[in-house]
C-alpha cells in the first residue's frame, strides 16, 4: 500500500499537481517516517509550490535521516539562494562540487550563485567545468554565455548561445541571450527575431517579453512595444516589473493620468518596490493644461517627495545591484516647469542616497587622490556621446583636451555607436563601452580606474547615469550643463556651467559649487546644412512670414502660449512652423492648450500652426532654419543647439531670457554674436521686436548679416577648452573650499 501511495504521489509531482504529491508523500511518511528519499521528493513540491519554510523542514529532516546527500544539499543551496543567503548557498554547493565534481549540474548551480554575488571569473570556472564534464550540457552551456556577457566578452558570448541553438534549437534562454547581445551591437532587427523566438518557444518566459517590448520601444512601435508588455503582465500577473514598464511606456505617450493610477495601484500592492514608489509620487506630465496646472503639479510633487522619504526606511537591498538596479530614476521632466528646483532636488538626492548607502556603503567609500602622476586622470560618463545634442555639446571636452596635461577615460552607456563615438573613442586615452552592464558593474569599474575627476556632462536626461552619479566614484565629481538643473545629488561637488548664461544669484540655483567657463563652455563646431531643400518640401508655404519654434513639445511652458498667439495675431500673413511629438496624445494635448490662446485671439491653428514630423535629420532640420524668417525662443527653457543651429543659417532668434540659467542660454549667444536687440527685457518687447522682424525683410536681411559677421564668436573657439583644462586642474587639488570657479 505504501508503495502505491509513493506511486500516486511521483504521478501527481510529474503532472504538477504539487498538493496532492505533497499529500502523497505525507501518507507514505505517516508509514514510514525514515525514508529520507521521500522526505526528499516532499520537500521539492514544497519549494515548487513557494512553501519555502516547510521545504526546509523537510530537507532537514531528510538530512537528518539520511546524511548530506549530494541531492539533499542542492535543494537546501537552492532554498539559502530563495532566502537570499548566498553564503550558504554556496558553501553547501562548493561541498557538492568536492563530493561530485563530475556533476556538471552542480558546478552550474555554483556559478550561478558566485553570479549573483558578483564574482563572475569564479563563475566562469564553474560553467567551464560543467560543459568539460558533458559537452552537450545545454543550461552549462548558456551560463558560459551570461558569465562571458557579463565580463564584457562579446564575441565569446555570442559563440557560447550560438552553440547552445545547436545543441537545442529552441532553448529560450539562448535566444533571449542573444537578443541582449545583439540589441547592444545595434543590430534591432536580428535582436527581435531572436526575442520572438524566445517568446514562442516559452509563451510565459516575462524577461523576453520585456526585451521584445524595449525593442519595439526604441523603434517607436508603441502599439506593439505596449502589447508586448501587457503579455509579460498576463504571463505573470504578479510581476511588478512587468507593470512598471507598462506603466512607464503609458505615460511616455500621453497617458500620464492613467500611467499615475496604474503605479499608485502598483506601489499599494508592491509598497517595497522602489521604481512603483517613485513613480506613483513623482511622476510628472510632459504638458501642462495651464499655469495653475504647472502650480497643481509642483506641490503635488513636493508631497510626493515627503511620502517618499517615509518610505525609505521599506526600501531596503541585499545587495548594490539589485539596489541600483530598482533605484533607476531621474527627475527629467522637473526642470521643465521653469521654477528654482534647489530645494526639491536635494531633498530628492538626501532620500537616494539614503537607501543606495545602506545597501552598498562600499560604493560611498572616500576616494584619495593619487599624487605623483604625470597627468591628471579625468573621467567622462555619458549615455548621450553619439551624434545628438549632448554629443555635439560635450564631445569637444573629450577631442581637444591637452593629452600631455590629462589623462582621459571615457565610458559610455548606450548601445549605439555613432560616427561622434567613434570619434570620442578614438581621441580618449581608455573607452570603455558599458552598455549592457549593470550599474554595480559599471561603478566598480570606474573606481578600479582611479581617476582624479569624473565629469557626467548630462546628468538628469537618463535614469543610468543619475543613479550613477549618487555614489562615490571619485575623489572630484561633476555634473556639466548638459541638463541645465541643479542635481540636488550630495555626492556632486561641482557644477559645470557658462559664466554669460548665469544671473548673478546663479549659486542660490545649485547644491554644487558652480565653474563658470568662459563663451559655450565648450568648443562647438559649425554646424552644415543640407544644400537642397525647399519650404514645399516642409510643406511651409512661400509667401508667409515662417516663425520657427523648434522646441521638443515638453519644453513649452503654458506661459509661450500667448506669445506665440500675439506674434501670429499681430501678423497676419504668417505660420508657425512647430515639432509634433513622436506620440499623438502628446501633440494632441499641446495643440489642444495651445488653440485656446490661439482662438481667443481669432486665429485658426489648423491654417496658421505647421507640425513637422519630429526626427529630422540634422542635416535636413538646418536646411530649415535656413528656410524660415525668424526663430521665437522659448521662455523658461531657451534654446540652446537649436539656437547655435538657427544662428549657424543665419536665423534671428527672438529671446526674452528668464531668472535661471535654463532660460538664458540664447541671450548669451546673441550677445557674444553682436546683435543684443535681438535680447527683449519684456513680453509686449518680445512681440514687438518678432513682429517687426518678420514684417521688415531688409531688416531681417540686416540682422542675419550681423549674425553671419559675428558668429565666429561662438563657433570653433579653443577658449572655452583652455577654461575647461583650467578648472580640472583646481578641482583635482582643491583644498575643498566652497568658493566658485571662475575662468580668467
Amino acid at each position: 500500500m505504501t508503495q502505491q501511495h509513493l506511486d500516486a504521489a511521483r504521478a501527481a509531482h510529474q503532472k504538477g499537481d504539487l498538493a496532492a504529491a505533497i499529500q502523497g508523500y505525507d501518507a507514505v511518511l505517516g508509514d514510514e517516517p525514515a525514508r529520507a528519499e521521500v522526505w526528499h521528493l516532499k520537500a521539492l513540491a514544497q519549494h515548487q509550490s513557494g512553501q519555502i519554510d516547510a521545504a526546509q523542514a523537510s530537507i532537514s529532516e531528510a538530512i537528518a535521516q539520511a546524511g548530506p546527500q549530494p541531492g539533499f544539499l542542492m535543494l537546501e543551496a537552492a532554498l539559502c539562494q530563495d532566502r537570499g543567503d548566498l553564503a550558504g548557498a554556496e558553501s553547501r554547493l562548493a561541498a557538492v562540487v568536492a563530493s561530485r565534481p563530475d556533476w556538471p549540474a552542480a558546478h552550474v548551480e555554483l556559478g550561478s550563485v558566485y553570479v549573483d554575488q558578483g564574482r563572475l571569473e569564479d563563475a566562469l570556472r564553474e560553467f567551464q567545468a560543467a560543459v568539460q564534464g558533458d559537452p552537450r550540457h545545454v543550461r552549462g552551456w548558456n551560463n558560459l554565455g551570461i558569465a562571458l556577457l557579463a565580463l564584457g566578452r562579446l564575441d565569446e558570448a555570442q559563440r557560447a548561445f550560438n552553440y547552445t541553438l545547436t545543441l537545442d534549437p529552441g532553448y529560450p534562454m539562448a535566444h533571449f541571450n542573444l537578443a541582449r547581445i545583439l540589441q547592444q551591437r545595434g543590430d534591432a532587427k536580428r535582436a527581435l527575431e531572436h526575442a520572438q523566438a524566445a517568446v514562442r518557444s516559452r509563451p510565459n518566459y516575462v524577461e523576453a517579453w520585456l526585451l521584445l517590448g524595449d525593442l519595439h520601444r526604441r523603434k517607436h512601435e508603441t502599439a506593439l512595444a505596449l502589447g508586448a508588455y501587457a503579455s509579460a503582465v498576463q504571463a505573470r500577473p504578479d510581476h511588478v516589473g512587468a507593470r512598471v514598464m507598462r506603466a512607464e511606456l503609458v505615460a511616455e505617450a500621453g497617458g500620464y493620468n492613467e500611467a499615475l493610477l496604474e503605479f499608485r495601484a502598483i506601489a499599494q500592492r508592491a509598497p517595497h518596490h522602489a521604481k512603483a514608489v517613485l513613480a506613483a509620487n513623482l511622476l510628472l506630465p510632459q504638458v501642462y493644461e495651464s499655469a495653475a496646472d504647472v502650480d497643481r503639479v509642483r506641490m503635488q510633487y513636493s508631497q510626493g517627495l515627503e511620502r517618499v522619504a517615509e518610505a525609505a526606511p521599506r526600501l531596503r537591498y541585499p545587495r548594490a545591484d539589485v539596489a541600483l538596479d530598482e533605484m533607476r530614476w531621474t527627475n527629467f521632466y522637473l526642470a521643465y516647469q521653469g521654477r528654482n528646483d534647489r530645494d526639491l532636488q536635494r531633498r530628492y538626492g538626501q532620500f537616494q542616497h539614503g537607501v543606495l548607502e545602506a545597501a552598498a556603503p562600499e560604493l560611498f567609500a572616500p576616494r584619495e587622490r593619487r599624487p605623483g602622476r604625470d597627468r591628471i586622470r579625468v573621467g567622462f560618463l555619458s549615455h548621450f556621446f553619439f551624434n545628438c545634442t549632448a554629443g555635439r555639446y560635450f564631445s569637444s571636452w573629450v577631442t581637444h583636451l591637452d593629452c600631455a596635461r590629462f589623462e582621459t577615460f571615457v565610458y559610455y552607456t548606450n548601445e549605439w555607436v555613432a560616427d561622434d563615438t567613434r570619434t570620442i573613442a578614438a581621441a580618449a586615452s581608455t573607452f570603455r563601452h558599458l552598455a549592457g552592464r549593470s550599474l554595480a558593474d559599471i561603478a566598480r569599474q570606474v573606481i578600479a580606474d582611479e581617476l582624479d575627476v569624473l565629469v557626467y556632462p548630462e546628468l538628469g536626461m537618463h535614469a543610468d547615469t543619475f543613479t550613477l552619479a549618487g555614489l562615490r566614484l571619485a575623489p572630484v565629481q561633476c555634473a556639466g550643463w548638459g541638463h541645465p538643473d541643479t542635481t540636488g545629488l550630495p555626492e556632486m561637488d561641482w557644477f559645470i556651467s557658462c559664466a554669460e548664461m548665469e544671473p548673478a544669484d546663479a549659486q542660490a540655483h545649485y547644491t554644487e559649487r558652480l565653474a563658470l567657463l568662459p563663451g559655450l563652455g565648450t568648443r562647438y563646431a559649425m554646424p552644415r546644412a543640407d544644400a537642397a531643400g525647399e519650404r514645399e518640401d516642409f510643406g511651409i508655404p512661400r509667401d508667409k512670414t515662417a516663425y520657427l519654434v523648434p522646441q521638443s513639445i515638453f519644453k513649452i511652458h503654458p506661459d509661450n502660449d500667448d506669445l506665440i498667439a500675439e506674434v501670429l495675431q499681430r501678423d497676419p500673413g504668417s505660420v508657425a512652423v512647430m515639432f509634433a511629438s513622436q506620440h499623438d496624445p502628446v501633440t494632441q494635448a499641446f495643440a489642444g492648450r495651445l488653440d485656446r490662446s490661439l482662438s481667443k485671439r481669432g486665429v485658426d491653428i489648423h491654417e496658421r500652426v505647421i507640425f513637422l514630423a519630429p526626427a529630422l535629420p540634422h542635416g535636413k532640420y538646418l536646411r530649415l532654419n535656413a528656410l524660415c524668417d525668424v526663430m521665437l525662443d522659448t521662455v523658461h527653457w531657451s534654446g540652446g543647439n537649436t539656437s547655435l543651429d538657427a544662428l549657424a543659417n543665419g536665423l534671428p532668434v527672438v529671446t526674452w531670457p528668464g531668472a535661471l540659467m535654463r532660460g538664458r542660454q540664447s541671450q548669451a549667444m546673441l550677445r557674444a554674436v553682436g546683435v543684443p536687440q535681438l535680447v527683449c527685457d519684456s513680453r509686449d518687447a518680445y512681440v514687438d521686436v518678432a513682429v517687426t522682424l518678420g514684417r521688415d525683410r531688409a531688416l531681417r536681411e540686416d540682422t542675419s548679416a550681423r549674425i553671419a559677421q559675428g558668429r565666429t564668436a561662438l563657433f570653433e573657439r579653443d577658449e572655452p577648452l583652455r577654461a575647461l583644462e583650467s578648472f580640472l586642474q583646481h578641482a583635482a587639488t582643491d583644498d575643498g573650499g566652497q568658493a566658485p570657479f571662475i575662468a580668467k
